[in-house]
């Protein structure tokens, strides 16, 4: 008999991959300069916020299973690496985190097809430029990771989804900066422009946001707003070994 714990799971990775299939489309719809793909991603939206309902119940019922069942599993008396690994509970809080992530990533992505949509960007504007094709690239590859990682259940890509972040953040940056002048563009592009550079960024956050829960999760060790977190998980990794 399935448990709470498995419906989560199932739910969490149904999210996941949904997740990245929007951004997937919204990278065809780039591509094609297709319109009709980033309303198919508006339209699919629902399917990510009802499943964010559904696992925000499911986690806080699963919460209240685990502490109820915690002593009977024995994980007050084991090892801490097994402790890190399979206490239901520790994976039931972390779900509640990266649910919440999914699900505004999700509206990052819809943001950004609402503004494509719009259609106010000249024609091959995307394609032309260099710099919104590494940034879609980076982002694309961010979101693959945090949801790749959350299928297989590791903390597969430790440091090295900050270095990927890295990019993103100096292409995103740089985008703005390149365009908040260009003469090609009147204020009403340049804003859905400027809008769409926002919501790659922070879908960026988001995948990053979840990969360092799964960090969590599987090691006990807190990365977030480390100096170095690439050199630290590196560390990690190597004295583990």
């Amino acid at each position: 008999m399935a448990s709470k714990f498995d419906y989560l799971r199932r739910n969490l990775y149904a999210m996941a991959e949904l997740c990245l299939e929007q951004i997937l489309i919204f990278d065809d719809a780039i591509e094609k300069e297709n319109p009709d793909l980033a309303k198919q991603i508006i339209e699919r939206d629902d399917l990510i916020d009802n499943l964010e309902k559904q696992n925000d119940n499911l986690s806080q019922n699963a919460i209240l299973e685990a502490i109820a069942n915690r002593n009977l599993l024995g994980m007050d008396q084991v090892d801490i690496e097994v402790v890190l690994k399979k206490d239901p509970l520790r994976f039931a809080l972390s779900a509640i985190r990266i649910n919440r992530n999914l699900e505004r990533m999700g509206d990052q992505i819809v943001n950004c097809a609402t503004c494509y949509r719009r259609g106010l960007l000249p024609k091959g504007f995307f394609r032309q430029e260099e710099i919104l094709d590494k940034m879609m690239s980076r982002v694309v590859t961010l979101v693959g990771m945090a949801v790749e990682s959350l299928v297989e259940e590791k903390n597969r890509f430790y440091g090295s989804v900050h270095t990927v972040e890295e990019e993103l953040n100096n292409l995103c940056n740089g985008a703005f900066l390149k365009f908040v002048m260009d003469s090609r563009l009147d204020k009403n592009q340049f804003a859905d422009l400027y809008r769409i550079i926002l919501g790659i960024e922070r879908t960026g956050d988001y995948a990053v946001n979840i990969a360092e829960e799964l960090v969590r999760l599987n090691t006990g060790m807190d990365i977030r707003h480390l100096a170095d977190p690439v050199q630290i998980t590196e560390n990690a990794k190597t004295s583990s070994h």
